[in-house]
């Protein structure tokens, strides 16, 4: 009797032994299957944090022409309904009238009167200044800046005394995610990067600096992908509106370009936002830009030839048929301009 009794003791401490041990391998390959997961459908620089507050009162604004949804950050910028891009007060107007697609080349306008106010970088040159990154993430931002330099005419230098800078520095984010202001903003242009930012997202990111918006905003979107609007989280379409007036950095539709959302962007069910016209997922984003980005950012950031003997020499007279791109040149009553995202920019009087 005394046998059996230890028999079937030893018995139950077996099984509960076994439960346990199930109990933790199961929990260990949840964990594992999650951060692969995580890792796999990482596509977009704030997959790990693309959710939308449904509490939040958004306000509609015009951005280049375009209606938009806005959320008013605690620093006084602007996201596009919470996402990474950040907008100034006065890159947005209140209608769309103000905006103007083909304004004269006139150095007395204002930025305000542009309605838009998003302004490329003077020579291709990104000052910059690095506050509180961990050496992790330094190393990736500088990783992020040789992909630009090293394909590109940008150049990034870390500022002495310039007034036109970028302030790099952690938002705090304990994840693999970014927000960046739009284009060069005098001293109040902003890189935050999360604690684990790698530089899939921080190329990105600097993608947004030199003036870029994301890819799927362009107006030919549709003959290039899906959007699933069913997928999308409440309050988050508007992350995919379409722009038929900004200025992209590509010159076609590019699904591989690094300003375009991946798969599972602000999805509120796991099922794709966005596939390809035949619905498959899109490429997961690599830390690099695509040939098309290379070739959009030389021709919005041309190289500058810096002993011009005659600058104005065999450029063409501002006309107000012609539809031109950043980083076409012009003569206007005697000066020589640059175009610039929503603006002329003074270059010279010409000789």
């Amino acid at each position: 009797m005394k046998f059996k009794n230890e028999k079937k003791r030893l018995k139950t401490s077996l099984n509960t032994m076994l439960v346990l041990a199930m109990t933790v391998v199961s929990s260990i390959v949840s964990c594992e299957t999650n951060d692969v997961d995580e890792d796999q459908n990482a596509t977009s620089p704030n997959e790990e944090v693309s959710t939308i507050d449904q509490d939040t009162d958004f306000i509609t604004k015009y951005f280049l022409g375009t209606e938009v949804k806005v959320k008013l950050e605690e620093d006084g910028t602007y996201s596009l309904a919470g996402s990474d891009l950040r907008l100034f007060e006065e890159q947005l107007s209140d209608s769309p009238d103000v905006f103007e697609i083909n304004p004269k080349p006139d150095a007395s306008q204002s930025d305000l009167a542009l309605g838009g106010g998003v302004r490329k970088w003077t020579d291709g040159v990104v000052y910059y200044v690095i506050n509180g990154l961990s050496s992790s993430v330094r190393s990736e931002l500088q990783r992020s800046f040789d992909e630009w330099t090293s394909k590109t005419n940008v150049t990034f230098k870390e500022r002495t005394n310039q007034s036109n800078y970028v302030t790099i520095s952690s938002s705090g984010a304990n994840s693999n995610s970014g927000v960046a202001t739009l284009g060069m903003n005098g001293s109040r242009g902003f890189i935050r990067l999360g604690t684990r930012a790698t530089a899939v997202v921080i190329i990105h990111e600097i993608g947004h600096t030199l003036g870029y918006i994301h890819e799927q905003n362009r107006s030919d979107r549709d003959d290039f992908v899906i959007i699933n609007f069913e997928n999308i989280q409440n309050g988050a379409e508007d992350q995919f509106f379409k722009s038929n007036s900004a200025i992209f950095l590509t010159g076609q539709f590019d699904i591989n370009s690094t300003m375009m959302y991946g798969s599972f962007t602000f999805s509120k069910n796991g099922q794709p936002t966005i596939t390809d016209l035949n619905g498959n997922l899109l490429p997961q984003r690599q830390a690099r830009i695509s040939a098309l980005d290379i070739q959009g950012t030389n021709s919005l950031y041309p190289a500058t030839n810096p002993n011009p003997t005659d600058p104005c020499n065999g450029v063409a007279e501002w006309s107000s048929s012609t539809r031109y791109s950043v980083g076409d040149r012009v003569t206007y009553f005697g000066s020589l301009y640059e175009r610039d995202f929503t603006r002329w920019n003074f270059i010279t009087r010409c000789n």
